[in-house]
């Protein structure tokens, strides 16, 4: 009873403490918890007094000007002012602004920008350079400057640089006329007062190379020919019989046309090959488990032909229209048992996997009636044979008095390897093959007596017999 009253006070004590401390522990978490809530409080409020005080303390200063008048213009000043200001820049901005062109102070149009004035002064200078040129061949001068120049100003009406160029020739007060000028590769070559006719010449020249039928042809003339109608010096008017003349020099290399042509064809894509191995299949034999399908890709060239010649053919765009499908086949790698077998330092497998039938090993014995230098083995024509071992090839005889057509292999390691007898070959001397790569083909050529694969193997050129590495294969004849 002792014992049992001394356990009860003990536990007793126990859940006591337990208890104490989860309940001191709450109460302390809850303290905690408040403190951190009555912060937050106090520096939100704090920050929304910092936050408030700038609008309150202007409404309130603005409720104090509406009772002083005087102290209200101290705010709507700034703000007329203000909106005063962005009105100006929007309208100043939406301003149509254009170049007003000036010659000798007088107005002549405006333009639209710099790069328009530029174009337009250049084209005027060219005009009076084509008249000099006319004028000094026959020993005379143009005598004539100008200079145009241009300020800012605005104006919802501009003049293109042709219209600009027309009008600063106009009020030079030099002596002009209507007519065309005829620009060969961005260059004045030519002004004449025939223009018509010369558009309808040149039409006649365009007019055999076109196809009404084509929305894909582009005729052109080889060299930038361009007519532009407009103002020119009188000085500088060509006769029309001298410009058909200058143009038709060279056997007429100013007026070769050039047809663009863009041609659209459809080509097919050729399909990869994918071989997957599979050790379950035995060496030597294949299946094809997805057919490949070729795909096809249409090809848009780029044809340029000068007078029926063509010069340039480039692609500009490939639209690929159906992805070509691989083919897959599954190719055997397993090979039977007794047809790998290694020999020193040589490992080698069976030249003609799936065929085991021998009609007699090699007999080394030259004193023996039944010499024979290697293995034969027999299977169908045509049957592929495969290199035992890599190498390189060091013969590819045809029609030897007795192995007929044969292969020799040299391993690089002492060994090698020969078969004779092929129907064809499917290396060439000086090849390097890998194990298990086709060599050639059954056949029955040379000193032979029935389709079959002759083996003769050797090491440091010193004959040996092929059942030594292949010890499990069977043969027909024990006595070999």
């Amino acid at each position: 009873m002792f014992l049992s009253s001394i356990l009860q006070s003990t536990l007793g004590d126990f859940l006591y403490a337990v208890g104490f401390f989860v309940e001191y522990s709450f109460v302390r978490l809850v303290r905690g918890l408040k403190s951190i809530w009555r912060w937050l409080l106090v520096s939100l409020g704090n920050l929304l007094v910092v936050a408030l005080r700038p609008p309150v303390q202007a409404l309130v200063d603005f409720g104090s000007a509406l009772r002083q008048p005087g102290q209200l213009l101290r705010y709507l000043l700034p703000l007329v002012a203000t909106g005063g200001l962005v009105f100006l820049v929007r309208a100043g901005l939406s301003l149509p602004f254009a170049l007003r062109v000036e010659v000798n102070g007088q107005t002549v149009g405006y333009v639209a920008s710099e790069s328009v004035f530029d174009s337009a002064r250049a084209d005027v200078l060219a005009r009076v350079n084509s008249a000099r040129t006319l004028l000094a061949a026959d020993s005379e001068t143009l005598d004539w400057e100008i200079e145009p120049g241009y300020t800012l100003s605005v104006s919802t009406e501009t003049m293109t640089e042709t219209e600009i160029a027309n009008e600063i020739l106009r009020i030079s007060g030099s002596e002009i006329t209507e007519g065309t000028a005829v620009y060969v590769d961005g260059a004045l070559r030519f002004v004449t007062t025939e223009g018509d006719h010369l558009r309808r010449y040149l039409r006649t020249i365009e007019e055999p190379w076109e196809d009404p039928t084509s929305t894909s042809t582009r005729v052109s003339f080889a060299h930038d020919l361009r007519l532009v109608d407009g103002v020119y010096l009188t000085d500088s008017i060509t006769p029309y019989t001298d410009i058909l003349q200058d143009l038709q020099a060279e056997d007429g290399a100013l007026l070769q046309v050039q047809v663009n042509q863009t041609v659209t064809e459809v080509q097919e894509i050729a399909y990869d090959t994918e071989t997957q191995e599979d050790s379950e299949m035995d060496f030597g034999k294949s299946e094809t488990i997805q057919a490949g399908v070729p795909g096809s890709q249409a090809i848009t060239h780029e044809l340029t032909y000068v007078n029926g010649t063509l010069l340039d053919d480039q692609v500009v765009d490939v639209q690929v229209l159906q992805s070509p499908t691989p083919e897959i086949i599954r190719r055997g790698t397993r090979l039977q048992s007794g047809m790998i077998g290694k020999l020193g330092t040589g490992t080698f497998i069976w030249p003609v996997p799936g065929y085991r039938s021998i009609s007699r090993w090699a007999n080394l014995n030259r004193n023996s009636p039944g010499y024979h230098r290697g293995v034969d083995i027999a299977a169908p024509y045509g049957t592929p044979i495969y290199a035992a071992d890599s190498g390189t090839v060091v013969a590819v005889v045809h029609m030897h008095y007795s192995w007929g057509n044969y292969v020799q292999i040299d391993h690089g390691n002492g060994y090698k390897t020969l078969y004779a007898h092929m129907s064809s070959f499917a290396v060439e001397l000086g090849d390097t093959v890998t194990q298990g790569q086709v060599i050639g083909y059954v056949g029955n050529t040379g000193n032979s007596y029935g389709n079959h694969c002759h083996l003769e193997m050797t090491y440091n050129d010193v004959l040996f017999s092929a059942r030594d590495v292949f010890p499990d294969m069977p043969t027909r004849n024990p006595d070999f």
